[in-house]
């Protein structure tokens, strides 16, 4: 074993506390709000790391937090924050990425999601299932009136001929091929 490969496998090593450390510092939790590390948010964040950069990306995440003194053992809280803010500053895209998709993967936690239910705002695990309850249209308070789209009522609507487009036939790019 190289050097070399001795530091990648040392850093790779603590690669798992750094990432929760940074993601509490991010989700510290309380007054009943677990932190981000307690639900496990950096699971799905490294996960979505890899999906849409490589397997490299985690090294280059291991060496940031090697860089910012990730898993922060032995640091007071307000050294813990100016680690994370030298990280933004410092690497503003890389931080901007990884805070973005820890605030994401929070909010879509079901425990999280059960948690904001609870206090009264409705969110569900699920909404597409069932949707969430709306009060009926009403044309004199909710018609766009900033003159950007327009309000065309439902029976006004006509369908659109596709059968041009050889749907059945004609794959396209994008869709369902990056999923």
């Amino acid at each position: 074993m190289t050097l070399q490969d001795a530091k990648k496998g040392a850093l790779l090593a603590k690669l798992a506390p750094s990432v929760a450390a940074f993601v509490d510092e991010l989700l510290p939790g309380g007054d009943g709000w677990p932190s981000g590390a307690t639900i496990g948010v950096q699971f799905p964040l490294v996960e979505r790391l890899i999906e849409q950069n490589g397997e490299q990306a985690l090294m280059a995440l291991a060496e940031t937090l090697d860089r910012i003194g990730a898993p922060f053992d032995g640091m007071d809280p307000d050294a813990r924050v100016e680690a994370v803010k030298s990280m933004e500053a410092n690497e503003p895209a890389r931080f901007g990425w990884l805070r973005d998709a820890a605030f994401q993967a929070y909010y879509e936690s079901p425990i999280v999601v059960t948690l904001i239910d609870a206090a009264g705002t409705p969110y569900k695990i699920l909404p597409h299932v069932s949707g969430y309850d709306l009060p009926r249209f009403d044309r004199a308070t909710q018609t766009p009136r900033h003159n950007r789209g327009r309000y065309i009522p439902t029976d006004q609507v006509a369908p659109v001929d596709t059968s041009g487009l050889n749907l059945d036939t004609v794959k396209t790019d994008k869709w369902g091929l990056q999923r």
